[in-house]
């Protein structure tokens, strides 16, 4: 357990099931289609298409591992921040997966998934 003095921020973070999570990150982004004047100049702008990317990595416990497929809901411990204009979508699908094997550390994993308002 951390001892903290001073003006401080949050320390630490929640295993997500099935991982030893040591970083969860998470990218809020959104496309966006330009309008041009006749020289060029943008206009005026519109914004579409909000989501949450997002990764989780850790190490992979010896028992209850992770364990999903692609394209698969998973169910978050730690739900991201609503920074949307919308909201944050019911339903974060898995990406892509990695697992690293070394010989000189544990089993790790990140998970990559992405979360859309409009997907429930």
């Amino acid at each position: 357990m951390a001892t903290q003095f001073g003006t401080l921020s949050n320390f630490g973070l929640t295993f997500e099931t099935g991982i030893i999570t040591d970083n969860i990150t998470y990218n809020y982004g959104q496309e966006n289609k330009p309008i041009r004047s006749g020289s060029g100049e943008v206009i005026g702008k519109t914004y579409y298409d909000e989501r949450i990317e997002l990764s989780i990595s850790g190490y992979i416990p010896s028992s209850s591992a992770y364990s999903t497929t692609l394209a698969a809901a998973i169910t978050l411990v730690t739900a991201p921040t609503d920074y949307l204009k919308g909201s944050v979508g019911g339903t974060t699908i898995v990406e892509s997966i990695t697992r690293t094997h070394s010989s000189e550390d544990y089993q790790r994993i990140e998970v990559s998934a992405m979360n859309h308002p409009g997907i429930t």
